[in-house]
């Protein structure tokens, strides 16, 4: 087949090739015709017919008879990246007010002895304190000892004039302006700056006390003729000399106290307690309307009967944010004794939002004096429950230190505490 005539337009042309390999007649082509109009009306009619199902074998086009590829009929715009909705601004201020959600936004970090990576917010910050009158340098947890660690360096500056390491008192500030603008990220009070980097040597470890009470009668073996302690282990290697800040002197100086579980569990209870204050002394209204304090007055101590409270509680903003604290019966309180143990549940079912909230029972997590304390000082306290909605970053740092030493007394016996 040749393209006979040289002057011929190549539409044409190929239209009657078409017709010649289709067979089509001479007369259906010649009452078809061949426009070369482009406002004609005719290939809209013929692809309308063609969708709708009513053209005939006739009025189809013959390039549209022919197989086509299939890069042409199923045809892509190119890739497309399937991204997440933005959130708006009031979803974003409603996350800086959830502490589950700050809690896992926080930066992950491995823990020193079960090299478990966790969220930042849930492990301990641990570094070296030296002694006063001593040489020795004890692991411990300087992240809760921040109030007594700054009281007790500025006794020791004031009526000491023995030199201490180098930028020690620059970095002590600047380490207790850091933690009071980031309560998640709290920074301890360094003993030994690392030369390199100006940065602190600090340990991340899971504050876990059945854990505590593993490690600590190996770690606080001494050993004899001036042999490093096993607690170098937990040290990493760039910390260790020669390369390290650590020099081969303080090494052999290193201790871990064996009664160390015990002193994390009242350094906690300290600092939750402190947190747990600041917010009762800022929020000391119960019961107004999207406030901090709602007031949940069992009737019994029991599981039931929380349950029941709190379906009482009318909705509210932000309700799945907060937890029920319960702080013991009114006549257990009286005589002295602590929680009851017809409470067992760790979280409890909203029946207002369909989610589920902690539940802290402070007569387990305190002792019987920082009930006591906290009962005289604020009257939030005189309830036998209360459900606890944070409000600002105030309340966010409180629910964080309470749910740490809940999981700090996880998995272990109440009654040795």
């Amino acid at each position: 087949m040749e393209c006979v005539g040289t002057r011929i337009p190549y539409a044409k042309w190929r239209l009657n090739a078409f017709r010649q390999l289709l067979a089509i007649s001479h007369a259906q082509a010649v009452s078809r015709g061949i426009s070369t109009s482009r406002q004609t009306d005719q290939p809209k009619e013929a692809m309308l017919e063609t969708k709708t199902g009513n053209s005939s074998p006739d009025t189809v086009p013959p390039s549209q008879r022919l197989p086509q590829s299939p890069l042409l009929t199923r045809s892509r715009h190119g890739a497309e990246k399937n991204r997440k909705r933005r959130p708006t601004k009031q979803e974003e201020a409603d996350l800086l007010k959830n502490p589950w959600a700050l809690m896992l936004a926080s930066p992950p970090r491995m823990c020193s002895v079960t090299a478990a990576r966790l969220p930042s917010a849930l492990m301990g910050t641990w570094g070296l304190v030296r002694q006063p009158d001593s040489d020795k340098l004890y692991m411990m947890p300087v992240g809760l000892l921040q109030d007594s660690l700054q009281s007790d360096k500025t006794k020791n500056l004031s009526s000491s004039s023995k030199p201490t390491i180098p930028s020690q008192q620059e970095s002590l500030a600047s380490e207790i302006q850091g933690q009071e603008e980031d309560p998640l990220d709290e920074s301890p009070i360094p003993t030994s700056p690392d030369k390199q980097t100006g940065r602190q040597l600090v340990l991340r470890i899971a504050e876990l006390l059945p854990l505590l009470r593993s490690i600590s009668v190996p770690l606080s073996l001494s050993r004899k003729g001036g042999k490093k302690s096993s607690i170098m282990r937990l040290l990493p290697f760039r910390w260790k000399h020669p390369q390290g800040p650590v020099t081969a002197h303080e090494e052999k100086k290193i201790i871990w106290s064996e009664d160390m579980p015990e002193l994390t569990l009242r350094s906690m209870r300290g600092f939750v307690v402190k947190k747990l204050g600041i917010v009762l002394e800022k929020y000391k209204r119960v019961g107004t309307p999207n406030g901090v304090w709602r007031a949940l007055d069992l009737p019994e101590y029991s599981d039931a009967a929380l349950k029941e409270a709190l379906g009482s509680l009318e909705p509210f903003d932000r309700m799945e944010c907060g937890g029920v604290l319960l702080l013991g019966a009114k006549d257990s309180a009286a005589a002295g004794s602590t929680s009851s143990p017809s409470v067992s549940l760790d979280s409890v079912l909203l029946p207002q939002t369909g989610s589920k909230v902690p539940v802290f029972d402070l007569p387990v997590l305190f002792s019987e004096s920082d009930i006591n304390k906290l009962r005289e000082s604020h009257a939030q306290f005189q309830h036998t429950a209360l459900f606890f909605r944070p409000e600002d970053k105030l309340g966010v740092d409180a629910m964080i230190s309470l749910w740490k030493i809940k999981r700090l007394l996880h998995g272990s016996d109440p009654t040795r505490q």
